[in-house]
C-alpha cells in the first residue's frame, strides 16, 4: 500500500460555518492516481470539526442548534481563557462532530452515498483552517 499526502486550505467565516470540501478531497484522490483505497481527512485544530452529511443549510442550522442545547454558552467552563464560545467549541468538536473521517476510494474516485458531502465545521470563529487529507491505496 503506498500513501500519498495533502494538505487542504479551508477559510471559515465563523462560527457554525460548514464549509464544503468534497471537491479538494476528491481532488486529492485523483492525483493520488489510485484505484481502490480510503481516504483518511483529519482537521488540523482542536475547534473545527469534520463531518459527513447532507448539503442542506436547514440541517446544518439544526446542528447549530443542537450544539448549543447540549453546550450552552451560559454554563460555566473551566477553559474560558478565550471565553466560554472557545470552550464550547472544543467540546463540540471532540464530543459530536470529531475531528476526522475516512472516505471510500473506488475506481480512483470517491464512492460516497447519494447525499454525502463533506465539511470542515468551524465552530470557534472564523479562521484560516488546514485538513490533513491522506490518500492510502494501490
Amino acid at each position: 500500500m503506498i500513501v500519498a499526502l495533502e494538505q487542504i486550505t479551508v477559510r471559515t467565516n465563523g462560527i457554525g460555518h460548514f464549509a464544503e470540501i468534497t471537491r479538494d478531497i476528491d481532488a486529492a484522490v485523483q492525483r493520488a492516481a489510485f484505484t481502490e483505497g480510503i481516504a483518511l481527512v483529519r482537521s488540523r485544530h482542536t475547534t473545527a470539526a469534520i463531518t459527513c452529511n447532507e448539503p442542506d443549510t436547514r440541517l446544518h442550522e439544526d446542528m447549530k442548534d443542537a450544539v448549543y442545547a447540549t453546550f450552552p454558552v451560559e454554563r460555566r467552563y473551566r477553559h474560558i481563557e478565550e471565553g466560554p464560545e472557545n470552550a464550547v467549541a472544543h467540546l463540540a468538536t471532540a464530543m459530536l462532530f470529531g475531528e476526522s473521517t475516512w472516505l471510500p476510494v473506488r475506481k480512483g474516485r470517491l464512492d460516497l452515498g447519494t447525499w454525502q458531502h463533506v465539511y470542515l465545521v468551524e465552530m470557534y470563529e472564523p479562521r484560516t483552517r488546514q485538513v490533513d487529507v491522506a490518500v492510502l491505496g494501490e
